[in-house]
């Protein structure tokens, strides 16, 4: 990617121009002048501003003190700055050539891409042999389109933050679904489980108890004394639940 260019100030021109303005603006011009070239550009543009009071109708002060501006990254008022150049009285065509060349850096820095494609367009339609001013508007021309691009994926597509509701919202539904077939499952199970009780002790009740242990000769006794009468029946459990032969000799 080409690295944006900076003009820096017409000096020798401001000069010139301020020469039959009073000696204080062009003092305070000349001033300024140095200040920035010694990288000193607050003091600068604290003399161009004093300039600009004694002559508020020359371009190139408020020229300068654009620069100073663009420099201190303070680009809103070198927009500014540059503006007032453009429509001051004394302007002239190279010196506005070169002011809406800066003035497309400003709206450049500021990611302002079409205002400063149109600064860029200004500048060459005055000079159209401004290899830097064509080499600009390739590159806010670019990055136009790419702003553009970044925001129409953004506009298509949800956020994040959206998307993560969604999700959490979709996953506690699922969980309530699940606990809800669990619970409906473990009902059903509970039925199930009573209704084979009930049906298990309605079979146990409509069938005659067995006692364990009988032999056939006994189970035939059993039947004999049930018809005989209940004395009978329960004298005869009580002789065969007797164990043969008595009492043990010995306590096991």
């Amino acid at each position: 990617m080409k690295k944006l260019i900076i003009l820096i100030p017409i000096l020798l021109l401001a000069v010139v121009a301020l020469a039959g303005c009073g000696q204080s603006a062009e003092t305070l011009n000349n001033k300024g002048n140095e200040a920035f070239a010694d990288q000193d550009y607050e003091g600068a543009l604290t003399a161009y501003l004093g300039a600009q009071e004694d002559v508020p109708e020359m371009a190139e002060p408020h020229y300068n003190a654009a620069n100073s501006h663009y420099r201190l990254e303070d680009y809103q008022q070198a927009q500014q700055e540059i503006e007032q150049a453009l429509v001051g009285e004394e302007s002239q065509q190279a010196l506005d050539q070169h002011s809406y060349y800066n003035l497309g850096n400003t709206f450049f820095q500021a990611q302002q891409f079409e205002p400063a494609i149109e600064a860029y367009k200004e500048a060459l339609r005055l000079n159209p042999d401004d290899l830097q001013a064509k080499q600009n508007l390739e590159l806010a021309l670019r990055h136009l389109q790419q702003q553009e691009q970044e925001q129409q994926e953004q506009s298509d597509d949800p956020s994040d933050e959206q998307q993560d509701q969604e999700q959490d919202q979709q996953s506690d539904q699922d969980q309530e679904s699940d606990e809800q077939q669990d619970q409906e499952q473990a009902n059903q199970q509970l039925d199930e489980q009573a209704d084979q009780q009930s049906e298990d002790q309605e079979q146990a009740e409509g069938q005659p108890q067995q006692l364990e242990g009988l032999t056939e000769e006994q189970a035939r006794q059993l039947l004999e004394a049930a018809a005989e009468g209940a004395e009978s029946l329960e004298e005869f459990l009580q002789q065969i639940l007797v164990v043969p032969g008595g009492s043990p000799l010995e306590d096991w």
